[in-house]
This record gives structure tokens, sequence and C-alpha cells, in this order.
């Protein structure tokens, strides 16, 4: 159980009504039950990664994540500050703003699925709109429930979901990730089985990409470097790809990889529509071997 706003276990005697909060992922979820915060860390770059749900203009910008600005939290007089557990060591002092509490977002070694789900249930009883949480965990269950049928016959699909670092290095993703967990939910699978770090990737080179089943298909995430698609064009090592060489890449928006269950839901819509794409297309050739590269 957790304490709410006003000290009370598990339950607030009025719905806090100017929340601030500083992890995105927290943000997120309330943003997904319809529960917008008066104030956000990094609200520009959430707009970049997170992007959906929006938050309204309406919402002020704390500054920086790591180091939030404490003259405008204390003019905002928060009713309530949602942190994650990370800013455990400066929690007395977001006190002597407003009522705070830290929530477990990400759990070393537990099922993220069920940590996103349980996070949820948390914010629904800190301010008080239980029934909103229980339909944002109804809704992307049943969203990724509907994907999962729409794939069907892609059950057992190899994907591999990378990120550029430069044209030669990228971050490929596995269990766990919120990437892996959305290609679980969805029946689709994980190409790379190799471990990886306590963020859910390992760095890896172009070759290493060349041990993935032939049949992979590559789901690139945005943003990568400006002159990547040239690079790549003049790169043997990537043209030999069976990926590249069969079409089978993917350019997809900016995603947040230590998002909520609505990003779950969202990657997973992002899979499905990539690769009902990919079957659209099948046989037209990788003109540049890179989407969207022009000479």
């Amino acid at each position: 159980a957790i304490a709410g706003p006003t000290g009370v276990q598990g339950q607030s005697a009025t719905k806090p009504q100017r929340i601030a909060v500083l992890d995105w992922t927290v943000a997120e979820t309330m943003a997904a039950m319809g529960i917008f915060p008066a104030a956000l860390a990094e609200k520009a770059s959430y707009e970049v990664w997170s992007r959906s749900p929006a938050m309204p203009t309406s919402t002020l910008d704390l500054g920086m994540r790591a180091q939030p600005n404490p003259d405008r939290m204390i003019r905002l007089a928060p009713d309530l500050i949602l942190a994650s557990q990370d800013y455990a060591f400066v929690k007395a002092l977001l006190e002597k703003i407003g009522p705070t509490t830290l929530l477990d977002v990400y759990t070393p070694g537990q099922d993220i699925y069920q940590n996103l789900t349980e996070l949820a249930l948390q914010i629904g009883e800190i301010t008080g709109h239980q029934d909103k949480a229980d339909k944002l965990i109804a809704d992307v269950g049943g969203g990724l429930d509907d994907i999962r049928h729409q794939l069907a016959k892609h059950r057992g699909q190899p994907v591999a979901i990378i990120q550029f670092i430069d044209a030669r290095n990228v971050r490929i993703y596995g269990k766990p990730s919120l990437f892996s967990t959305a290609l679980e939910k969805i029946g689709i699978e994980n190409a790379w089985t190799a471990p990886v770090n306590q963020w859910g990737f390992q760095s890896a080179d172009l070759p290493r990409l060349a041990s993935l089943p032939e049949n992979t298909t590559l789901f690139v995430i945005k943003p990568f470097p400006a002159d990547l698609p040239k690079k790549l064009h003049e790169n043997i090592i990537w043209q030999a790809l069976p990926a590249v060489r069969h079409n089978r890449v993917i350019l997809t928006q900016p995603v947040w990889t230590l998002g909520g269950l609505n990003t779950v839901l969202r990657f997973a819509q992002t899979v499905r529509d990539g690769l009902l794409a990919q079957d659209t297309n099948a046989g037209r050739g990788a003109s540049f071997r890179f989407p969207g590269y022009h000479k």
C-alpha cells in the first residue's frame, strides 16, 4: 500500500488538483487516464519522446528532471508532487514544497507489464480516480488482444528493435524491455535473445545484426544522425543484411523506452501497422536500402 497526499494510508480526503510530476512514466500514465498534471519536468522533451497523450498548453515546465526548478514549484504550490523512487534522496526537500509521493516505476527483475499495471492502480488510488485506472488497464489489455488476433498469421515472426548510435553501431532491445514486452503481448518473436543491460538493450555493431534470423524485420526507432541514410547506402555490411535486401526495414517515430501502459499499446500498434504494410508492399525492392533516403 502507499500513502496518499494527506499522509492517510491509501486514500486522500480530497482529490488533488495541482499535481507536479517529475517522472515521465508517471506523467504519461496519468495523461492516458485523462488526468493532466499542472506541471511537468522537461515538458518539451516529453512531447518529443512520449508524445501521446500530449500535455495541454496549461501544463507548466518545471525544468530539468534531474534538477527541477524549485522557484517554479513553490509558485505552483502543488497539492501533490509525484516522482519515482529515484528522487528518494531529495524527498525531504520536496516535502517542504508540497505533499510528495514516490512511486515504484520500473523494478529490476520484475515483470514490466505487471509493474506498469500496478503503477496505474497506484496513481488511480492517490488521485482518487480508481475508475480511470481500471479503464486504462482494460483498454490497453483489450487493444493488445485485438492486435494479437490481427497479427495471427505473423505469429512467431522475428522482429528486432534497434536505435542507431552512429552508422556502425546500434542499441538493440531484448528482454526485459518495454519493446520486448509489447512484442510478447501480441505474439511476435523478439529476434534478439542475447543478454541485455538493466535498461533492456545491448550495444551491437552492424555485423552482429547478421546473426539475427534470416526473416527478421528491423524496426528502427527515430531519431538517428542526419547523415545516417547516406552512410548506410555506402555501407556494404548494411547492404548485405537480409532484412535490408528484402525491404524489411521499418522506421518508427520516437518512443520513450521507459513509458507506461499506453506506450506498450502504442508500440504494439506501430509493429502491427508496419508488418501489415510490409505484407502490402511484399515483393517491392528497397531502392536505396534505407527508408526515406534520397540520393
